[in-house]
């Protein structure tokens, strides 16, 4: 009687070949190996959409900060150009008290130097 055929009556296999449990486990690992790949390329991309999001909401920010900055710089430069005005001697000349004052005639004037520069250079 072949032994194979009382295997198979009993319901019952003993001979498992190792060829067979090797291929069945590389199966297996190449299987999991596959659906590892691909969560993990999945979590990458998801990552990637992530850091890009933070990224344009960061620069959108800065931008505005960056608008805002040139518009004060505007504002800076328009204020200078109205006190240089208030200033000069086109509208101090304009102002009815300048004509009362008394003209100057020889003119001295004292003139301070910084006595630490001509110290070192004896």
């Amino acid at each position: 009687m072949n032994p194979n055929l009382i295997v198979i009556k009993k319901w019952h296999f003993r001979f498992f070949s190792e060829r067979k449990t090797t291929r069945e486990n590389f199966k297996l690992w190449v299987n999991t190996t596959y659906i590892l790949a691909l969560l993990f390329i999945g979590f990458l991309g998801i990552y990637y959409v992530w850091t890009l999001n933070v990224n344009a909401t960061k620069w959108y920010n800065i931008r505005n900060l960056e608008l805002l900055k040139n518009n004060l710089t505007v504002e800076k430069e328009l204020l200078e150009v109205k006190i240089s005005e208030l200033e000069s001697l086109s509208s101090l000349m304009k102002w009815e008290w300048i004509h009362n004052m008394e003209k100057l005639w020889n003119a001295q004037f004292l003139v301070v130097k910084d006595m630490k520069w001509y110290a070192f250079n004896y």
